[in-house]
């Protein structure tokens, strides 16, 4: 046995013994849903939009029907130069208890999304807050209830699920495995070690958990951040819950074009560097021990002659390949996100080689998506 095999077999072995792990331990929690208080406690939900007129035609009546007892709406309109304003002040006609304010555009001061969702903050009079996003929609009436209820034992802050439409075309396939691949992830995460991100289409905190936070307003200028930043640094296994039931999603429309998707991940990536190192570490860990194992396994397989070591290397594919799709199937179930399960081969092995590629084009390319 050459000196190249020997440590081809060692790569391979500690790679498969971290991957084992971390889907045993981080990705293999989405099972049924935890014990659900009944208390409704009165809740504001706070929408930031920008130039959202058309899609806040459709998403203030259908908040209001939903099957909850008592709830405050708030929209912060930041800058918009469509019809927004109008369309505000026609809704409020309809719905006496709704409440706008505006974020006039200044040319001297730049912000962030987070800006207005500080102030939709300040505007909440009830201390638990959801929030969602204009261009999204809860998928069913009883999606802010679902989120309520899984307030139990003291907790401070609830992490939805916020899934994109099916639509035909790879890069619409990509974008919902992807969503949900993460979802996985972050839950598995806060269930089993710390919380380290959520998504601001579907996330619910207190007021006095906001209180606690210093870099969310401390850092406006970034691009994003007003959802992941906040929930890795206030976030922990005991004040947080996971909330992914098929009633508790929220919906939103997917990116067209593979620049547009592009843009927007090089704005949620701008908060990666700001993640704690322990997050930081463990999810690099996985990446670079998957391609390791990937990799390494096949070329192990084409050099080495031996049978019994093929067999070994298949075998710890067999333990991989079924730990891994049986997780996801079982998330996939249990999440209601039924049709993606399926391709999870091919998409654990071209998923990494597409997330790099923008991951190197964000950092040299000077466009950004805005934080709508």
């Amino acid at each position: 046995m050459t000196d190249i095999i020997i440590y081809l077999l060692i790569i391979v072995s500690t790679a498969f013994v971290f991957q084992t792990f971390y889907w045993l331990f981080f990705m293999f929690r989405i099972g049924k849903h935890p014990e659900r208080s009944t208390k409704c406690q009165p809740i504001s939900i706070i929408i930031c939009a920008k130039n959202e007129a058309d899609n806040l035609i459709q998403l203030i009546p259908q908040l209001y029907q939903q099957d909850y007892r008592e709830f405050q709406i708030i929209v912060v309109d930041d800058c918009s130069t469509d019809d927004t304003p109008m369309v505000l002040a026609q809704l409020k006609t309809q719905y006496n208890d709704l409440y706008y304010t505006t974020i006039p555009a200044d040319g001297k001061f730049h912000h962030s999304k987070k800006l207005a969702v500080t102030v939709g903050i300040k505007a909440a009079k009830h201390e638990r807050m959801v929030f969602i996003d204009a261009d999204c929609r809860p998928c069913s009436n009883r999606w802010l209830r679902e989120l309520s209820d899984a307030y139990l034992g003291g907790k401070e802050m609830v992490i939805g699920y916020g899934k994109y439409g099916k639509e035909s075309g790879f890069l619409n396939f990509f974008i919902r495995f992807e969503t949900f691949w993460n979802a996985v992830q972050y839950f598995g995460y806060a269930k089993a070690f710390r919380p380290f991100m959520g998504v601001g289409r579907n996330l619910s905190y207190t007021k006095a958990l906001y209180e606690q936070s210093s870099k969310f307003r401390s850092s406006l200028q970034l691009l994003s951040g007003d959802d992941d930043m906040f929930v890795s640094e206030v976030g922990t296994k005991r004040n947080t819950a996971i909330c992914y039931t098929a009633e508790s999603h929220t919906i939103s429309e997917p990116k067209h074009t593979w620049k547009d998707w592009m843009a927007q991940k090089a704005r949620h990536l701008t908060t990666a560097p700001y993640y704690p190192l322990s997050i930081k570490t463990l999810l690099t860990f996985e990446i670079v021990s998957r391609q390791l194992f990937i990799w390494g396994s096949i070329a192990a397989l084409i050099l080495c002659a031996d049978d019994n070591i093929r067999i070994a290397i298949a075998a710890t594919w067999f333990v991989r390949e079924a730990t891994m799709h049986t997780s996801l199937l079982l998330a996939q179930h249990h999440m209601g996100e039924n049709g993606l399960w399926y391709h999870t081969f091919i998409m654990d092995i071209i998923m990494p080689w597409i997330q790099a590629y923008v991951w190197f084009w964000s950092i040299i390319s000077k466009h950004r998506d805005t934080w709508k």
